[in-house]
């Protein structure tokens, strides 16, 4: 092949031109080429241990759910063995021994009384619960977003919190007497202050970037609150309902314990007046049940669904 070359400079600068204009077009299809080699061969291993990424992952999940799960038993078991060890010094009015005592039990639930007194001691938990939870969720979330709410509710929050519980149950029933109502106010009186400062901390721990980001978003007040903060005071709510539980549980027995005719205090009272320890134990056993199903049961589980959008970060635990 000849290649007739032109003397003249302008044929010289349009053939140069012309040139890298070829070489311009060119270039983006050899770009594409080099990135879907590039891709392949990156794609490739990933293919082959992509499908054992997820059965280790899960195995991993077995395996440490298996593994807590062990953990718990073997402090029940440690716990019933240190019961168990204690019946050689104490004589068995003071402290019965554990198969005795989980006869009492068995007998209180085949007979139907446990069904009966408990449904009584959870509904005054659950009406009060509710009504202090109501009641603490927007006032907390008032308080740390609005700083002169704080300051006029700090003092009766701080002043509640500090009130025991036997005092607020003795006065709620001198004010409504023996019945349901006082149960409830009771519970929600007690817990309340609590719940509340949980969640007046949670509200101002928040990040506050997120806040500035709706605010030039335009978000309204009702969307800052329901997309922005209650989202980060999960975890917050979720506490102060383990604890507010908690405490409502040791509050309404000691309601109970005051002159009810049901519930779990009631019977609790009873096995005092009879000093027998059995009875008392066994009541405290099935008390103590039914808070372990509501904890693992159902506060764990919801809060596994409300929160598994999170990741998990436990770099420091070991």
């Amino acid at each position: 092949m000849k290649i007739v070359t032109c003397a003249s400079p302008i044929n010289n600068a349009a053939f140069t031109m012309l040139t890298a204009k070829i070489e311009h077009n060119r270039l983006p299809t050899v770009m594409a080429r080099e990135e879907k080699a590039l891709a392949a061969s990156v794609q490739a291993p990933l293919a082959t241990e992509g499908s054992a990424i997820p059965a280790r992952s899960k195995m991993g999940h077995g395996r440490e759910a298996a593994w807590t799960t062990g953990l718990r038993i073997a402090s029940i078991l440690a716990m019933l063995l240190v019961w168990w060890a204690l019946t050689f010094f104490f004589p068995p009015s003071l402290i019965p021994h554990p198969i005795e005592t989980f006869s009492e039990v068995a007998a209180i639930v085949s007979t139907g009384q446990f069904f009966t007194e408990m449904g009584a001691t959870l509904r005054r938990v659950g009406v009060g619960f509710a009504i202090a939870m109501l009641v603490s969720i927007p006032l907390g979330i008032l308080m740390g977003t609005v700083k002169s709410l704080e300051n006029f509710f700090e003092p009766p929050v701080i002043l509640g919190l500090t009130m025991p519980g036997l005092v607020w149950a003795v006065m709620m029933i001198m004010f409504f007497g023996l019945n349901e109502t006082s149960a409830y106010a009771a519970v929600a009186v007690t817990i309340f202050p609590m719940l509340t400062i949980s969640l007046w901390q949670g509200t101002k721990s928040i990040d506050k970037d997120l806040i500035d980001m709706s605010t030039a978003f335009h978000a309204g007040p009702w969307s800052k609150v329901v997309d922005v903060i209650l989202p980060q005071l999960v975890s917050h709510i979720l506490a102060a309902i383990r604890y507010g539980l908690g405490l409502a549980w040791k509050v309404v027995v000691v309601v109970e314990m005051f002159g009810f005719s049901n519930g779990v205090g009631y019977q609790v009272v009873r096995g005092f007046n009879v000093f027998s320890m059995k009875q008392v134990l066994a009541w405290a056993i099935t008390f103590l049940v039914v808070m372990i199903i509501i904890e693992f049961g159902m506060i764990g589980w919801l809060e596994s669904r409300i929160t598994r959008w999170r990741p998990r970060v436990e770099a420091w635990r070991r």
